[in-house]
């Protein structure tokens, strides 16, 4: 009788409370694990986003720039004499800084397909990068603002002419209405230093 008894017997106190920290310990690291796998998912998605809102700002960029325009130049026929030259007392291409103490404003012309030619840019205003559009070739009045891209350190626009980089246009001499390639340097913060070249001629 006493055997078996001695058979029947159940679990101590502490072979329970070591199945519970055991149970516990197990229960912790699923939750760390599970709480890493969503936090890593979370940064993906982020970074993903990140990087599709630097590609959409960039081809925004290409795009206008490789429709970009002079004034005496014939859109659509690149070295053919003009018939119908663009008046404009604006340069075609212009670098200044944006107004209230902002960053780069990039200017410039642009063929527009509903429009014409229309005076589009860009510009660096609080970390931010906008697109800018007016209704017509000059800049006058305040443009249709499209925010692309937040989080900008720095934005900096250079052109290369004549195998020159230049830090400004137009040129002393303003002799060229657009230089051979536009050069852009963009510092993001979480990413780095992107630059870009796009050729215009």
């Amino acid at each position: 009788m006493s055997t078996f008894l001695r058979s029947q017997r159940g679990l101590t106190l502490i072979e329970l409370m070591v199945a519970l920290a055991i149970f516990a310990i197990l229960g912790v690291l699923s939750y760390r694990a599970l709480a890493e796998v969503a936090t890593s998912h979370d940064r993906l998605e982020s970074s993903f986003e990140r990087w599709r809102a630097i590609g959409r700002s960039m081809q925004r960029i290409d795009t206008d720039l490789l429709q970009a325009v002079a004034p005496g130049e014939q859109p659509g026929t690149p070295g053919a004499p003009p018939s119908a030259p663009l008046s404009t007392s604006t340069p075609a291409m212009l670098l200044g800084r944006a107004a209230n103490g902002g960053g780069p404003e990039f200017q410039f012309l642009r063929l527009d397909d509903s429009r014409g030619v229309r005076r589009v840019g860009f510009r660096l205003v609080d970390g931010r990068l906008e697109w800018l559009r007016w209704s017509g070739r000059e800049p006058l009045g305040e443009p249709v603002t499209v925010p692309l891209l937040d989080n900008i350190r720095d934005l900096r626009w250079r052109f290369l002419y004549n195998n020159n980089r230049l830090d400004a246009w137009p040129p002393g001499d303003r002799r060229a209405p657009l230089p051979d390639a536009v050069i852009l340097e963009l510092d993001l913060p979480d990413v780095g230093t992107i630059t870009r070249m796009i050729a215009l001629r």
